[in-house]
């Protein structure tokens, strides 16, 4: 049985929910320059050291919403499967699930760009930080090893769906569950990505969001079952 938290503890976690809330709020509606460490403790009525209490960093807070993202859209993600019983349907339904928050929420897609490029121009990349982390090593920056941690916790969602639909036969592919997942993450990201800066064409052209994820659907199963 888990222990109690102390009333200290938890204000603590009040607190911490209402900065990683007020932060996603000014992000949803501001790029990421635009916003401040100052803005962000207004927005959530603190005092700029009571933030830097909870978050070093304006970087951190930014990684922790997409943290708290990809935990929201894991519950939403295997309650949309259960009924499902292939796991290529399981990867249709989870495919259809994830474009439709894209569109709900483009912010998901900007921190996880954001994430890629940090990592990639990092002295020492959050796969390697996570290894320390996960070995009991002490980290100086640990948000980029801890927003890693989440995206592959999100990840092993998908790959289960794939493993079953090897097992079961749905999905023929030459690649493994684990590069599969990826790609497809890849494939996913980059369509939303190129939807973004081709609205105005896609709306002459008469293409809804519906029609874009229904297509997008459909060759992802196609593929997956090599139809």
């Amino acid at each position: 049985m888990a222990a109690r938290m102390s009333r200290r503890e938890r204000k603590a976690l009040k607190t911490r929910k209402l900065i990683i809330d007020s932060a996603r709020e000014l992000f949803e509606d501001h790029p990421y320059e635009e916003v401040n460490m100052d803005e962000i403790s207004g927005q959530a009525d603190l005092s700029k050291a009571t933030l830097y209490n909870y978050f070093p960093s304006k970087e951190a807070i930014y990684l922790e919403v997409g943290i708290q993202f990809f935990r929201e859209i894991g519950v939403r993600q295997k309650k949309t499967i259960v009924a499902e019983r292939s796991g290529l349907d399981q990867i249709g339904k989870l495919s259809e699930d994830i474009l439709r928050i894209s569109f709900e929420h483009p912010l998901i897609h900007q921190i996880m760009r954001h994430f890629l490029v940090m990592n990639s121009q990092a002295e020492i990349s959050a796969e390697e930080a996570l290894k320390k982390l996960e070995s009991g090593q002490q980290v100086d920056d640990p948000c980029c090893a801890e927003y890693l941690r989440e995206v592959r916790i999100f990840e092993s969602i998908w790959r289960e769906a794939i493993e079953r639909g090897f097992k079961d036969g749905s999905i023929h592919h030459e690649l493994n569950p684990d590069q599969l997942t990826h790609f497809l993450f890849m494939i996913i990201s980059g369509i939303f990505d190129r939807i973004n800066l081709e609205r105005i064409p896609l709306k002459r052209v008469g293409l809804s969001e519906e029609e874009l994820i229904r297509v997008t659907v459909d060759l992802i199963r196609k593929d997956l079952a090599n139809d």
